[in-house]
Order: structure tokens, then C-alpha cells, then sequence
């Protein structure tokens, strides 16, 4: 299982340098068919709009935040997990599963144009917040280096989870011998239930390569 970071513009480089490193026979992803398909249908639709919200502030001589600009772009991105692993299967005709709930999905994005209205990218771009994915690393450093928990595993996650290692042991029926790799969110390794412990996986962070047991 490698743990990763959401929308982190280091994530690409390093996700490639661990697919490398591994090179499993068998990719499975937290990502939804559903997330995947409104990205691909509706992504470039919402960054013209956050593009031209930018435009807009700089033309009357408004700060624009720049961090916060990539992080909201980066929402609209494809997700590099995504675009990474489907390079390597192709490259290597190594298979690519697609493993989260739509379901989830589905009631995010249905409020993405609520989360990006004029108004809301306005204040993100004006504002002095720091980026969720730089909350994101702080988070995690400080669960791996510290072990200090600052967010919860919450009942959606261990649905997420009961439904993604269901799927991967069905996989693992079919691809019988094959080498296994599990691309999650970095808090998905914790896993208090143990939904992922049949598997006996090794798990990694993939900013400092940590082994977790």
C-alpha cells in the first residue's frame, strides 16, 4: 500500500519513482469511475472559470494568493494518481483498476458549484489560508515522524475501505500470483480495523519512504 497526498504537485515525480521501484503486476486505485469521468467531462469547464476569477483580481491590482490558485486548479485536475499510474500500464501492460465508491464521489462533486462560485474562489484567491494540501503534509509528517493523530478515521472512510480491499481480494482471485499495489490517500494506511491486514501489506509513505507495520 503506498500512502500519498492528494493533489500534492510533488505527487506525480514521486508516485513514477515508486512504480519504478516496485514495479507491480497489478495497480489499484482510490479513485471512483465517477470522479474520473466528471474531471475528464467538467474539469476544464471549472478552471476557465478560476482562471478568469484570477484575471479578473489582477486586473484591478488585487493580490492574488498563487498557492491557493494551483490548489483550487489542481481540484479540477485529473488526478495525477491517475494520469502516473495509467502510463505505467500502459507502458509495462500492467492492468489499472479503478477502486473507490461513485457513490462518495458523486455527493462531493455534486456541490463543486457551490465550493467553486465566484464568490468562494474570490475569497480563496484573496484569502491567507494555507493550501489543504499543505495542511495535508503537516498532517502527515506529524502522524509518521510523531505518530500524532490530528484527524480521525471516520465511518466513511471504513466503508471506502471495506468496499476497495473487498474489490482487491476478488483481484487477487483472477491475478493469482501477481504483485499487488495499492495507491491511497496517505490516511488510509491506518487502518484501525485491520480491513487490509488479510493482505499482510507493506506500507509506505511516499514523501520519506517510511515503512509502517
Amino acid at each position: 500500500m503506498l500512502g500519498v497526498i492528494h493533489r500534492d504537485e510533488e505527487g506525480p515525480a514521486l508516485l513514477k519513482s515508486w512504480l519504478d521501484r516496485i514495479r507491480p503486476d497489478v495497480v489499484t486505485l482510490e479513485l471512483s469511475r465517477y470522479g474520473v469521468r466528471f474531471r475528464r467531462e467538467r474539469g476544464e469547464e471549472y478552471k476557465r472559470r478560476i482562471d478568469r476569477i484570477a484575471e479578473r483580481l489582477r486586473e484591478k491590482g488585487e493580490l492574488c494568493n498563487k498557492e491557493n490558485l494551483v490548489s483550487l486548479r489542481l481540484y479540477m485536475d485529473m488526478p495525477y494518481e491517475y494520469d502516473v499510474a495509467s502510463r505505467f500500464g500502459a507502458e509495462h501492460e500492467v492492468p489499472v483498476y479503478l477502486m473507490d465508491m461513485d457513490f462518495f464521489s458523486y455527493v462531493k462533486l455534486r456541490a463543486v458549484d457551490d465550493l467553486l462560485s465566484e464568490e468562494n474562489i474570490e475569497n480563496a484567491l484573496t484569502g491567507a489560508d494555507r493550501p489543504i494540501v499543505n495542511q495535508e503534509k503537516t498532517m502527515a509528517r506529524l502522524y509518521f515522524e510523531k505518530g500524532i493523530k490530528t484527524s480521525s478515521y471516520d465511518r466513511e472512510m471504513y466503508i471506502r475501505d471495506r468496499y476497495m480491499s473487498a474489490k482487491i481480494k476478488d483481484l487477487m482471485r483472477h491475478h493469482r500470483d501477481g504483485r499487488f499495489l495499492h495507491v491511497c490517500g496517505w490516511q488510509h494506511l491506518q487502518d484501525p480495523v485491520n480491513l487490509y491486514g488479510p493482505f499482510n501489506p507493506t506500507k509506505v509513505f511516499f514523501h520519506d519512504k517510511a515503512f509502517c507495520f
